[in-house]
């Protein structure tokens, strides 16, 4: 369950001005030991195992990416390094050094198209459900 918050435009500027969203907010995090001890209580393997083998998949996805290859984790998605760069005269003059002046990871989670439909469902957002975490003083129309 996504719970979410709800808030009013109030930037006078805006084109929307006075009108209601919804947010997302969230309640903490998981870190990895967490994840590896739920793992290790559906799985047959020990949480110290499950540690072990995420630390170096982890370490292994940075190597492929650091490649230029595109790391897919089936009903996960794939990840592949992007980079930001400030433009040059003319190509000859572009070199790495000057002009690459950054790098981020690209996420793109993995997505089923149902075939009747055509429709596009996020695996990670398949199923997923919302509820209000905060009721507002707000009668909702």
């Amino acid at each position: 369950m996504v719970n979410y918050i709800l808030f009013q435009e109030k930037r006078q500027n805006a084109k929307e001005f006075g009108k209601w969203y919804g947010r997302a907010v969230h309640s903490g995090v998981v870190n990895m030991k967490q994840l590896s001890l739920e793992i290790e209580e559906n799985v047959s393997v020990k949480e110290s195992d499950v540690y072990a083998v995420i630390k170096e998949m982890v370490r292994t996805m940075k190597r492929h990416m650091q490649n230029s290859q595109v790391v897919v984790i089936e009903d996960l998605g794939r990840f592949k390094i992007g980079i930001n760069t400030k433009p040059a005269t003319t190509a000859k003059t572009f070199s790495a050094q000057k002009n690459i002046v950054g790098s981020h990871v690209l996420f793109m989670p993995e997505t089923h198209i149902d075939s009747a439909t055509k429709n596009r469902t996020k695996a990670l957002l398949n199923g997923v459900t919302f509820k209000e975490a905060i009721k507002n003083d707000v009668v909702k129309e």
